[in-house]
């Protein structure tokens, strides 16, 4: 699959059209839009970066390399209604690759989060990826019960780990996909 050419109309389950395609650099503005100005505390609590600096959604577009980072984005209509990205690691990880995602409120809980994530696990595979993880939080039961509708398994529990705007602490699910056969050692 060449990314810069993948598009693809999909239907939520509330009977909605959506257009999955890769971020472009004409889509800083409606990125920025998306997180900076309609995204709430509570909607990006959990997310890895501040996605509401408009100089770290900046970098992104700076820096788009579709072999390093794959961004996905959902849009109905001419509105942006979500993210998910592909995060291939570097070094001795490089057949390791990250899923992350972000909807907008009206847009979860429709089957678009679980088409996302499909999406990017086959477009994994055909990098030749190894591995996809994940970090969930677990107390997102749905998130994790669409995860492991896609296969991953739950790999380790980290008490603690993510600290929301007001200081409370979660704990986190490393959720594993193996993309390729693992090698079976004798002894």
């Amino acid at each position: 699959m060449k990314v810069k050419v993948y598009r693809k109309f999909i239907n939520t389950s509330n009977r909605l059209r959506v257009l999955l395609r890769p971020m472009a650099a004409s889509d800083q503005d409606a990125v920025s839009e998306m997180f900076c100005q309609r995204a709430s505390d509570e909607d990006v609590c959990f997310l890895k970066e501040d996605v509401r600096d408009p100089e770290l959604i900046a970098g992104w577009f700076a820096r788009l390399d579709y072999d390093r980072v794959v961004p996905l984005l959902a849009l109905h209509g001419d509105r942006l209604v979500g993210d998910a990205t592909l995060h291939r690691r570097e070094g001795a990880g490089r057949h390791i690759g990250e899923l992350r995602i972000y909807l907008t409120k009206e847009f979860r809980g429709v089957g678009l989060g679980m088409q996302l994530l499909q999406e990017l696990v086959e477009i994994g595979r055909e990098m030749g990826l190894h591995m996809l993880v994940a970090e969930v939080v677990s107390a997102e039961l749905s998130v994790v019960k669409a995860f492991r509708k896609l296969g991953f398994v739950r790999h380790a529990e980290f008490d603690d780990y993510l600290m929301d705007v007001d200081g409370g602490l979660h704990d986190v699910s490393m959720m594993v996909l193996p993309l390729a056969a693992r090698k079976e050692y004798l002894f």
